[in-house]
């Protein structure tokens, strides 16, 4: 029996806890085995998915950062020799991050530890019709709430 908007909260709560639990084992694993936060591992992987190369304004969005914010985190990731700027070939005006040899080589070592971590405190607590549920749920609110 539902509750309504308790078990709204409830889910909510549980949701938001989870999701720093995790995050804070990923962060501390990738920095033990690999040397990386677990922000940088994200990055590398949104850049990754969108074929290497993410504009500035596009890797500002999917990181949730405003632009300063997004070019400081560039200015990390291309100190450390993850990525490079080079200018947009659609548009001159802008600059796109592109994945380096040793972004690559970084993002594809670091995803086991990513996957183990999602695993053991995450993906083992629940079974698969569970994870079809959530993953249909969450993927509805995520649809409602992406920028147009």
């Amino acid at each position: 029996m539902s509750n309504g908007p308790s078990d709204r909260i409830r889910a909510w709560r549980a949701m938001m806890h989870i999701h720093a639990t995790v995050i804070n084992a990923i962060d501390q694993t990738l920095r033990e085995e690999v040397g990386i936060p677990g922000a940088w591992y994200e990055a590398l992987v949104e850049i990754s998915l969108n074929g290497g190369a993410m504009r500035m304004n596009e890797f500002a969005q999917e990181t949730t950062l405003t632009r300063s914010g997004a070019t400081r985190f560039a200015d990390r990731l291309e100190e450390a020799g993850l990525v490079e700027r080079r200018s947009c070939p659609s548009d001159r005006r802008g600059w796109e991050l592109v994945l380096t040899d040793k972004g690559r080589i970084t993002q594809r070592a670091s995803a086991p530890y990513v996957l183990a971590a999602i695993d053991e405190h995450f993906g083992r607590h629940i079974d698969n019709d569970e994870a079809g549920v959530l993953a249909t749920a969450l993927g509805r609110v995520q649809e409602a709430l992406a920028p147009v």
